[in-house]
């Protein structure tokens, strides 16, 4: 009995399931055959489409041109109408936007319109975000400006980045007046990292303001976009400096003959074939004039002016400003007499004696220094009675009062004027032996 009744229960459930499924394939068979005969209409949306701008040359022909304000000629959704069988087949492509320049208005924006071309009317109500393109409407204006070349990257120990030159120096650009205003200079970057030679690179032209900041604008063209470079890399060498002068000082003054120089050495750098030969860095004496000078002497000289051709130096932000001084002192005056015990008497014949009786002083110039030198206590000479005699022959045997010059010992910037003298007088020695003939007699 129980079997039986499970049996009805199960028969009954399953029918019903069937007769589920079976309306569900009905109703989608009775959609699609409405959806297939009805082809309702609905919107759809595209995004990011351009408008086209039509008839530009009517500005180019009058010298302008013009710039698109906002990104205002692309629409960031564009919707329209079409029937579900267009819906499934149009593309963005074929929805077009097209802002005719025969339609600019006294404010320069120019009214987006739309078409679908392809379906036709089966397109409708097209629309896009924004209305209008707006434009910027300028003079059309040319300039050239020089290329100038940047070095990035790290240079190498014992180099200096010389000589970067792009094959072209200068660029011709072209575009409204404002932008082109802006526009200082050009601008190519180089990398010299590892360079320790001559290298060519090819660089992009990048269009820079008078503050170094990259000038962005579409309607700006240039007739060159790359240039190549040619970067050479320089050795560096440190050499010294050599300074000189010339001319008098003023009467009764001289200079030392020493000369100081600020800087004493340079690092400069060149190419190689330059910088082998190069030694030393001469200051030219004819600019270091110390003619009429009455003290010590002060210059400045810029050392660049005196660097061989093609070398060049190496510090980046040396000041090559160098003071040069020229010592200049008075020259003095003194008159100094030898003591009688600093004179040595020399080569004196046997048969007489000397001595000292009086002398007269020495004169002596020089600049003020050496002349301290010069004292009485400790200044010594010699008297060569032999030469004396070898020189002037005098009566024999001596005797009286000669005067006789002292040969002193100076310094070179010590310059004697009058030389110094002293008195002998000389006295024969008797023979003993004809004392007591005499006597004798």
């Amino acid at each position: 009995m129980k079997g039986k009744i499970g049996s009805i229960f199960r028969s009954i459930f399953f029918s019903h399931w069937l007769l589920k499924i079976m309306s569900l394939l009905l109703a989608f068979a009775l959609w699609f055959l409405v959806i297939s005969t009805n082809d309702p209409v609905d919107e759809k949306r595209f995004q990011n489409i351009k408008v086209n701008l039509l008839n530009t040359e009517l500005l180019t022909e009058k010298g302008q041109i013009y710039e698109v304000l906002d990104n205002t000629d692309i629409l960031r959704n564009v919707t329209f109408d079409a029937p579900n069988s267009v819906r499934r087949e149009i593309q963005s492509s074929d929805i077009i936007a097209e802002a005719d320049l025969n339609n600019l208005t006294v404010t320069n924006t120019v009214e987006i319109k739309f078409s679908c071309p392809k379906y036709g009317d089966k397109v409708q109500n097209i629309s896009g975000n924004i209305e209008f393109v707006k434009l910027n409407i300028e003079e059309k204006v040319r300039k050239t400006v020089d290329i100038e070349v940047k070095t990035i990257g790290n240079v190498e120990e014992g180099y200096i980045i010389g000589n970067r030159k792009p094959d072209r120096n200068r660029l011709e650009i072209q575009g409204p007046e404002s932008a082109i205003a802006e526009i200082d200079r050009a601008e190519v970057e180089v990398d010299v990292t590892g360079i320790t030679g001559t290298s060519t690179a090819l660089g992009t032209i990048r269009l820079l303001d008078r503050d170094g900041n990259e000038v962005k604008r579409a309607s700006v063209s240039k007739n060159l976009e790359t240039v190549n470079i040619t970067v050479e890399m320089w050795e560096t060498r440190e050499i010294p400096v050599r300074y000189g002068y010339t001319g008098t000082a003023a009467e009764g003054y001289e200079d030392t003959g020493d000369i100081e120089g600020s800087i004493v050495t340079v690092w400069v750098a060149g190419p190689a074939e330059i910088l082998k030969s190069v030694t030393q860095l001469e200051v030219n004496k004819e600019d270091i004039d110390i003619t009429g000078e009455t003290e010590d002497f002060e210059t400045s000289v810029q050392l660049k002016n005196y660097l061989p051709k093609g070398v060049y130096f190496a510090e980046e932000g040396f000041s090559d400003l160098a003071t040069v001084k020229v010592p200049i002192e008075k020259i003095e005056y003194k008159r100094i007499t030898l003591r009688p015990e600093n004179i040595q008497i020399i080569n004196v014949p046997t048969d007489v004696t000397c001595e000292i009786v009086g002398s007269s002083p020495l004169g002596v110039e020089g600049r003020s220094g050496y002349i301290a030198l010069l004292q009485e206590s400790s200044l010594s000479g010699v008297v060569d009675v032999g030469d004396w005699i070898e020189n002037t022959n005098p009566n024999q045997p001596l005797e009286g009062d000669y005067s006789l010059t002292v040969s002193v010992s100076l310094l070179p910037e010590q310059r004697k004027v009058s030389s110094p003298s002293v008195t002998l007088r000389f006295t024969p020695i008797s023979d003993e032996s004809d004392e007591e003939s005499g006597q004798e007699e």
